[in-house]
């Protein structure tokens, strides 16, 4: 760039001179005696300029100054080789990383009257290029927030760099990186809530439906909340595996734990057909950590066995919950309480409170205590 500055320069102070010279010629003045050794001076100054000889020309053209102080191409060529030097030394700092000594050599040069335009567009690259080596530095981003005050450090520095297409190809590539970072953040969000959501309806926590609500308001795109607003209103099995298979773009163990979640909420609203074609939905997938899947699967088949393994492994898998009531009554009044005993009140409730389970306790213990009255007759 320094070079590309010079030779402009050189041509139009060349030019600058052959004006002076046809000017003079015009006005019919005496000829000033010719100076060899001025001439001598200028010539070599201008063959080392051409060459690339800078040192050279420099020293040169200073002398001539020196000998001829009103030499206009003289000063003007002096100072334009100093504003190469200067930028020159300018370019091997930033090459280097020497931020800090290029704004102590800037600050110099401008304190000593001798700055241009282009050291001042240097100093600007020089702050710009110092905020990227510190954003570099703090890579690997772990949160999109990291990437937000990436963005947010170099927005300053974005005039400064704008020609740089390497600069520009990272600022796109830290906005990739955010938006990726964001919607892995917000998929976190979305799973931690709906394990949340899935541990509430397995133990049926009353605050369960209140749960939900939020959570769609929370997350409307998500599968849980597609399920939890279509699932009541299908009355068919192909209805539910389509449902189940509109879940593209999601983890297949995430989907069905929100297919299980809702399908527990809403079980005693589902058509038969649909309950069954759930149940083998959720039998098929053991991947899934759901305890709603699990319950679904043992609640369709409705036998002692599958409560059992259900109980066993609920204490040794999540020890820190409680079996839900409902489990809890199946089980004990599995082959205790017959089909027709199970047409009392307290049997009719799916989500029997401490009442009815009381109840149903005792109605077992009066049919197996043979001392009961009831037995006697």
């Amino acid at each position: 760039m320094s070079r590309h500055i010079f030779i402009k320069s050189f041509e139009i102070l060349t030019l600058a001179l052959v004006g002076v010279v046809v000017l003079a010629g015009c006005d019919q003045q005496p000829v000033p005696p010719y100076n060899r050794l001025n001439g001598q001076l200028l010539l070599e100054a201008c063959g080392a300029m051409a060459q690339g000889r800078h040192d050279e020309a420099q020293a040169v053209l200073q002398r001539l100054v020196d000998l001829e102080p009103g030499n206009s191409f003289a000063v003007d060529a002096l100072r334009h080789e100093e504003r190469r030097r200067h930028l020159e030394a300018a370019n091997l700092m930033l090459a280097t990383g020497d931020y800090h000594q290029l704004r102590l050599f800037l600050a110099k040069i401008e304190k000593e009257g001798a700055s241009s335009p282009e050291l001042l567009t240097l100093r600007s690259v020089a702050d710009g290029l110092e905020a990227l080596s510190a954003v570099c530095a703090r890579r690997p981003w772990e949160t999109s927030a990291d990437v937000e005050k990436a963005l947010e450090d170099l927005e300053p520095h974005g005039a400064a760099l704008s020609d740089s297409s390497r600069f520009q190809e990272f600022r796109r590539q830290l906005q990739a990186d955010l938006a990726v970072l964001r919607e892995r953040e917000l998929q976190a969000k979305i799973a931690a809530a709906l394990t949340a959501l899935d541990e509430a309806a397995f133990v049926e926590d009353r605050a369960v439906f209140e749960q939900a609500e939020a959570f769609c308001r929370n997350f409307p795109q998500a599968m849980f909340s597609k399920c939890w607003q279509e699932l009541p209103t299908l009355t068919t099995a192909a209805a539910l595996r389509k449902l189940a298979g509109s879940s593209a773009g999601m983890a297949v163990a995430e989907s069905r734990t929100a297919l299980a979640v809702a399908g527990v909420m809403a079980w005693e609203r589902l058509a038969p057909s649909v309950q069954a074609e759930l149940a083998k939905i959720m039998s098929q997938e053991s991947e899934s950590p759901s305890l709603c899947r699990r319950w679904i699967v043992a609640r369709q088949t409705d036998n002692m066995a599958d409560y059992e393994e259900l109980l066993v492994w609920l204490r040794a898998k999540r020890p820190q919950l409680g079996p839900p009531p409902t489990l809890v009554a199946r089980y004990v009044s599995k082959d205790l309480v017959s089909s027709q005993e199970q047409l009392a009140w307290c049997w009719q409730s799916p989500c029997p409170g401490v009442t009815e389970l009381f109840s149903r306790l005792q109605q077992i213990r009066t049919k197996n205590n043979p001392n009961s009255t009831r037995n006697k007759r």
